[in-house]
């Protein structure tokens, strides 16, 4: 049951990046690429834990985070962390420049709002998270915890989030091949 959540953060991800896509009036290669970007910021935070999507890819770095800080308390879910990742990541996807390469704000505000969704859906579970860590505002921000009631795996409405955001993110780009927008 524990997977869903993953699978939840990545269809999120390519949801938005899709929509950042559209939104931009990208061409459907661009579409996919913002697409992708926001599926892997999405699941990124989650490198802390060495079950997880990511944690299984880099998992030196997994096991090191979680032995550090723990699943969750780590610098990788907050605000911080998605911001500064975002740029850099998204540079890298302009490397292969071509005349179809997408534009750097579109890749950036899929990078941002796919990491972003990873932390929104990690606030409203009941081990919530800590976003404000290392950022310039008051101390009582940085320890402030935002949870909601979900509990991971197993809410129904979280199954229903991950199915929507997949069949919407399918329409998407089957509506941009045939070119309704």
């Amino acid at each position: 049951m524990r997977k869903i959540q993953g699978v939840t953060h990545l269809s999120a991800g390519l949801f938005l990046g899709a929509m950042t896509g559209i939104s931009l009036g990208s061409g459907v290669e661009n579409v996919f690429a913002s697409s992708l970007l926001g599926g892997v910021m999405a699941v990124l935070p989650d490198v802390d834990h060495p079950g997880s999507m990511t944690g299984r890819l880099i998992r030196p770095l997994s096991l090191y985070l979680e032995e550090r800080w723990g699943h969750r308390d780590s610098p990788t879910h907050t605000a911080v962390f998605v911001f500064l990742v975002s740029l850099p990541i998204a540079l890298v996807m302009l490397l292969p420049v071509h005349p179809a390469s997408p534009s750097i704000i579109a890749l950036v505000a899929a990078a941002l709002l796919g990491g972003a969704s990873h932390l929104v859906m990690d606030s409203v579970t009941r081990s919530g998270i800590k976003p404000w860590r290392y950022l310039p505002v008051a101390k009582k921000w940085h320890q402030k915890v935002y949870r909601g009631r979900l509990e991971s795996g197993k809410s129904l409405l979280e199954r229903a989030l991950a199915c929507a955001c997949f069949i919407g993110t399918v329409l998407i780009f089957v509506l941009k091949v045939i070119k309704v927008f």
